[in-house]
Parts: C-alpha cells; sequence; structure tokens
C-alpha cells in the first residue's frame, strides 16, 4: 500500500524553520522510495541508511579495493589524512564482504538477519557499523588475529581509524599516512587469507 503524507505539523513553534523543512523533506523522501519499493532503516543515531543500495557482497568488494586505490592516489597526492581515512574504509569494505560470503549472503540486511538469527548479533546491533574490531569478532577472526603478534599490533594500528577523519582538519604527516597504509595493506592481506 502506497504511503501518503496527509500534514506535518511544525516541530517547532515558529511556521516553519530549517530543522522542521530538512525533517519533512526527509519524510517526503522515505515516502517516495518506500513506494519504490526502496527499503529504509534508521539507524541508533537516527541516520537514514538505505539498505539495498551499494550494500550487495559484490559492491562491498569493490569498493574495497576501489578505496585502497583512492588512499594510495591520495597519499601520493599529499593528502595523508584522505589518504588514512580511504584505506581504513577498504578494511571496513573487506570485513563485510568477508562476512558476507561466509554466511552466504547477497548484501547486509541479510546478513544482519543472519548474524541475528545465529545470536550472534543482539537485536539491537547492527552490521552498519564502522567498528573495525566489532566486524572482525562478528568473522570469529579475532582470537586467531591474536595470537600473531606483529599481525595484532598492526590490527590496533588500524582499528583506530574513525569515519570521522573525513571531517578533520587535521592533516596527519607523512610518516603516520605511510605507516597507517602499510598497517592497512598487511591486515588485509591477513584478513583475506585467513578468514
Amino acid at each position: 500500500m502506497p504511503i501518503r503524507i496527509i500534514a506535518i505539523r511544525s516541530l517547532c513553534r515558529m511556521d516553519i524553520c530549517a530543522r522542521c523543512l530538512i525533517v519533512v523533506q526527509t519524510i517526503a523522501t522515505i515516502a517516495i522510495q518506500a513506494n519504490q519499493g526502496i527499503d529504509r532503516k534508521i539507524d541508533t543515531k537516527g541516520c537514514i541508511m538505505m539498505h539495498n543500495l551499494f550494500y550487495g557482497v559484490s559492491e562491498q568488494g569493490k569498493a574495497g579495493k576501489h578505496r585502497m586505490d583512492d588512499a594510495r592516489a591520495l597519499l601520493n597526492a599529499v593528502r595523508w589524512r584522505g589518504a588514512m581515512y580511504m584505506a581504513g574504509y577498504s578494511v571496513e569494505c573487506l570485513l563485510k564482504t568477508k562476512l558476507m560470503r561466509t554466511f552466504d549472503c547477497r548484501h547486509l540486511r541479510e546478513l544482519e538477519e543472519e548474524l541475528q538469527r545465529r545470536g550472534m548479533l543482539p537485536a539491537q546491533a547492527t552490521v552498519f557499523t564502522h567498528q573495525l574490531e566489532v566486524l572482525l569478532r562478528l568473522t570469529n577472526g579475532i582470537d586467531r588475529l591474536r595470537q600473531n603478534e606483529e599481525h595484532w599490533r598492526l590490527f590496533n594500528m588500524v582499528n583506530r581509524w574513525v569515519p570521522a577523519w573525513r571531517y578533520t582538519a587535521d592533516l596527519s604527516n607523512p610518516s603516520d599516512a605511510k605507516d597507517f597504509l602499510a598497517a592497512v595493506e598487511k591486515v588485509s592481506h591477513w584478513i583475506e587469507n585467513n578468514i
């Protein structure tokens, strides 16, 4: 049944403010997309996530490789923080790809449902996370990685990655960026061969 928006009252005491306008536009977009069969979910921070677009196993796998290529290009262009951000994102994509392949799921929403069904992921948790250690735990590879002292140290370096790096004005420095990308490459290689 199509979703219709009849009327939306202002969320504040003024007639309409910028915040209310954004809410109205968001609700209208959700309704239009729901009518088109696009499933959306609101995460715990209130962000709306599109679960059917760009979250398939092949898209994640390709995105991971492309983001690492982007990281190398940014490093060569002396854009150190951007290189580090992209490199970390490539690990996130790789872990999600490995999880989808391990549990024979075509997309992340299906993976989330499967992990919840198996009791590996609490109902309130999501695979739409950027926390690398959480994703690594879901692969059941964290204990094996801990056994390798060098790779565990490198993973802890990589695990410092946060999506908020895309917003920081801190440029980092060439030494940290090169070390981070080298750690990402070694950890990614370990993930590829051991998970």
